[in-house]
């Protein structure tokens, strides 16, 4: 018998932007909120599929790290190469000031 399997659930396309795809044996699309509110990037990580664990992750992004909340919490503990390559993309392109820009790491 097999167990529960958890979905990616797109946001929606008048909220936010797919700014790339990660690759960690999975595919990952990013997604960055239009209407950031702060100095603060709040960022969407979803499944391109389904999965036995955690699927979505919304993370916070100041410009140098991210916020100290359970869902980063979550992807460092379950999956960390996807943290890693999450984590160099928002570094690499600077995630605040993005206008546009887009990417796909495997």
């Amino acid at each position: 018998m097999a167990g529960r399997r958890y979905k990616g659930k797109k946001p929606r396309a008048e909220y936010w932007d797919q700014i790339g795809v990660v690759e960690d044996g999975e595919r990952w699309f990013v997604f960055v909120s239009k209407n950031a509110d702060s100095e603060w990037l709040t960022a969407k990580v979803v499944l391109d599929g389904r999965i036995a664990c955690k699927a979505n992750y919304r993370l916070g992004w100041n410009g140098k790290r991210f916020a100290q909340q359970a869902d980063a919490f979550a992807m460092m503990h379950r999956r960390p190469m996807l943290m890693g390559k999450v984590e160099r993309s928002a570094h690499a392109l600077n995630w605040p000031r993005l206008g546009g820009f887009s990417f796909r790491l495997r």
